[in-house]
């Protein structure tokens, strides 16, 4: 039997032991018991194949092999969840709920990329590095990777024009030909044939840089440590960047990619869409042309030593991205998440974003809080006792959502829109809240000294990452029935749809440290009016018995730890 290879996916090895069996690979599937769809005579469609393994998937592929667990999940994406991809959102019981990472992900989940001469040494391994977004070149043999098939124009191992890949319990395939299905046949092209081209040893040394930081290695941005999927985040916030400054961006010329790179970054467009502008610039690159040349643009910012070196390579970006906004009239990257010192080298380039100059701290010193250990509203305790006193006559609500930002500032960023894009909160409501709640302040000193003792607190306590709670909870829009039923029932307490939603409305802003309004549940409803259900969601927190909220955290608890990982803070 065929062992996997170090760094091989899942599909490459079955591709591969069909070959060796001289089997189709539907065939091997079935006998390696993969979990797949209802049975089709000629065609076998595993699920989530090679995303992420089911249970029935990993025990029937040891089963039949004796390959350990840990070789058999090194073989999926899931590889690199929590630095690379956030695969938080997928539910191993809803193969619909792929579809989130296939919008927003930067990773192929049907097709792959390719390098010519990596095929031709190890005769067909397909490395699953090669299906992230953020992976176009070679670093061993310094060549961009190939994407499309010359010959029918489908991306590599894509099976078809439109749809998913299966697997065929008719037809045979060779690992190192295309194979896709094209005007009624199988495509010939050896891929190995294909022309590899050259890249630059640093573009290479750059891709094996993003590699380490995939796999869980360290990640700095101006030469702070930070974790794996905030240096991703980072990455995919820069293209955004990138993507929109480039027509206007003098830099461009200067990458060291081919022409081609540079002319499709220099004039590719991204059409708005209901999910925002900002969002489909953050989204992987669709051509491994554009790919280079972002990653090529990025690698400077990335690389930066210091956070004077960061500012001097971000400064052309910038500055350029301004020039646009203010010719566009609107600004696309208002809600680009930017974490560590990335923020603030991109408010001292650009100037800043609000008009609110905000109070100056003259006292209070810098705290070393990340931003996703601050809740977009500061616990109600600490406001009441710390804040409040400074905010005479301001609504709890915002009052309590300026103290966030503030303790976002003395955590490093310059200004209040800063501050809001490093805590994720709705650029809007964080502007106005900004420009009215700072002309409470009465003694600056006073207000920024006691900012710095609710930073305090929340770094002596147990941390939490408030931003991945607000990941995994993206989809709380209701609390199922027959968890509010068990505990309602013996109090007689009627489970309603309001019910279920306001109890979701709870739990989100209980476990995210985010307002009401902002939580899944509270737009869930499209035909409820917002004044009820915010009517209802004041009574049921001035109400809400114990039993209930006990139950509810509980619950909240459980989902929280089904996507954790061990020294997780959630």
């Amino acid at each position: 039997m065929l062992l996997p290879e170090e760094g091989e996916s899942l599909a490459s090895w079955v591709d591969r032991m069909a070959a060796d069996h001289m089997v189709p690979p539907g065939v091997i599937g079935r006998q390696l018991g993969l979990q797949a769809r209802p049975y089709l005579r000629s065609k076998f469609h595993p699920v989530f194949y090679g995303i992420v393994p089911t249970p029935m998937t990993l025990a029937h592929i040891g089963q039949a092999t004796g390959v350990g667990a840990g070789r058999i999940e090194a073989m999926h994406l899931s590889r690199y969840s929590g630095t690379a991809l956030d695969l938080s959102g997928i539910d191993i019981t809803n193969e619909r709920s792929v579809s989130v990472i296939a919008r927003h992900g930067w990773a192929m989940l049907s097709a792959s990329r390719a390098c010519p001469p990596c095929l031709a040494e190890s005769g067909g391994v397909w490395q699953l590095a090669w299906r992230l977004g953020a992976v176009a070149v070679c670093p061993v043999h310094r060549v961009r990777l190939v994407e499309v098939c010359p010959r029918c124009g489908i991306r590599l191992r894509q099976g078809l024009r439109r749809g998913p890949r299966y697997l065929s319990t008719r037809d045979r395939t060779d690992p190192v030909l295309c194979g896709n299905s094209h005007a009624g046949t199988r495509c010939p092209q050896d891929i190995r044939d294909l022309r590899a081209e050259p890249v630059t040893a640093e573009l290479a040394a750059w891709q094996s840089r993003i590699l380490h930081v995939a796999e869980g290695g360290a990640a700095h941005i101006g030469g702070e440590a930070v974790g794996g999927w905030e240096w991703f985040t980072a990455l995919s916030s820069l293209a955004a960047v990138i993507r929109f400054a480039a027509p206007v961006c003098p830099a461009v010329e200067a990458l060291p990619v081919p022409e081609s790179a540079r002319r499709e970054l220099a004039t590719a467009t991204v059409n708005r869409s209901a999910g925002g502008f900002a969002s489909r610039i953050r989204t992987m690159p669709p051509t491994v042309d554009l790919t280079l040349a972002v990653l090529a643009a990025v690698a400077p910012v990335l690389s930066a030593a210091d956070t004077d070196a960061l500012r001097s390579a971000l400064d052309p970006w910038v500055k350029a991205a301004v020039a646009r906004r203010r010719e566009d009239g609107h600004n696309p990257l208002r809600g680009v998440p930017l974490p560590g010192p990335l923020a603030g080298a991109y408010e001292q380039a650009s100037g800043p974003m609000s008009r609110v100059a905000g109070v100056t701290r003259t006292t209070a010193p810098r705290i070393a809080l990340p931003f996703h250990r601050i809740p977009q509203l500061l616990d109600a305790e600490d406001y009441a006792s710390l804040i409040a006193p400074h905010l005479t006559g301001a609504a709890r609500a915002s009052g309590r959502r300026l103290a966030s930002m503030a303790v976002a500032r003395l955590a490093g960023a310059d200004t209040w829109a800063a501050a809001a894009r490093a805590l994720e909160m709705p650029a809007g409501r964080a502007a106005r809240v900004s420009n009215v709640m700072v002309s409470y302040i009465g003694d600056a000193d006073a207000f920024w000294q006691a900012v710095a003792e609710a930073a305090r607190r929340l770094e002596s306590r147990e941390p939490v990452d408030y931003a991945r709670r607000r990941r995994i909870l993206a989809g709380l829009d209701e609390i199922p029935h027959e968890v509010l039923f068990a505990v309602c029932r013996p109090h007689n307490l009627l489970v309603t749809t309001r019910l279920r939603r306001i109890t979701a409305i709870w739990l989100w802003t209980h476990l995210t440290g985010g307002h009401a309004r902002e939580a899944p549940a509270y737009r869930a409803d499209e035909r409820a009016s917002r004044a009820s259900v915010a009517e209802s969601w004041r009574v049921f927190r001035v109400n809400a018995p114990s039993f209930l909220t006990d139950a509810l955290i509980a619950y909240g608890n459980d989902l929280l730890a089904q996507h954790s990982h061990p020294g997780d803070d959630l």
